[in-house]
């Protein structure tokens, strides 16, 4: 679970008023996130642009190994295990 300081929590009408200065805090300081919170409930967080590009990166590079993972574990499949096209159509009721 991620952990937040005192100063990385803004009620969500502090962020609406302070809109700004918590954008330069993100892009002049070294602050990683900011966390909004609306009625005691976390509801976004706010990070760099370059944490969030970093972030989409791994996900996307995760995605294509798991579908290299499925493609070598599928490579394996011995024939007698292949199902037609036909058939896996009727199985899905198309």
């Amino acid at each position: 679970m991620v952990t937040f300081a005192r100063n990385e929590i803004v009620s969500s009408s502090q962020f609406v008023r302070s809109f700004a200065t918590f954008l330069q805090r993100m892009t002049k300081s070294n602050d990683e996130k900011i966390a909004v919170v609306k009625n005691n409930q976390m509801q976004a967080v706010l990070i760099p642009i370059d944490e969030y590009e970093r972030l989409k990166t791994l996900d996307e590079m995760n995605e294509q190994k798991e579908i290299f993972q499925t493609v070598q574990a599928r490579k394996n499949t011995p024939q007698s295990e292949y199902v037609s096209f036909n058939d896996a159509m009727k199985t899905a009721g198309l």
